[in-house]
């Protein structure tokens, strides 16, 4: 089974990989698309598996639901597991995609990280 992150929209991404690179790395450039390239070496050194997705909330249609959008958009197949994770504070949500005949946003329990 897939396991789909629902991460911050891009921009706000973006903006805190460059926050911590100024941070630490003070006057030092940083490349566009930098969280682009933190998440490719990522991938490649942590080895994480293949089926695991990090989708930017503004790449999801603002009209449909989550679940309907990962279907239609990325492939996600029920049984497949969300992972919300907040822009600011609070946990993430984490839950299965429901069959596809269900039409609700999110399931109806959604477990807590």
């Amino acid at each position: 089974m897939a396991v789909f992150y629902v991460v911050p929209p891009r921009p706000c991404l973006e903006e805190t990989v460059v926050q911590v690179v100024q941070r630490f790395l003070p006057g030092l450039p940083t490349p566009e698309g930098i969280w682009d390239v933190l998440v490719e070496q990522l991938m490649r050194t942590a080895q994480w598996p293949t089926d695991v997705y990090l989708v930017p909330r503004d790449e999801l249609p603002e009209d449909l639901p989550v679940p309907i959008a990962l279907r239609e958009l990325y492939g996600a197949e029920p049984g497949d597991e969300v992972i919300e994770v907040p822009w600011h504070t609070g946990s993430c949500r984490r839950w299965m995609i429901p069959a596809a005949s269900s039409t609700s946003s999110a399931p109806s329990v959604p477990a807590m990280l």
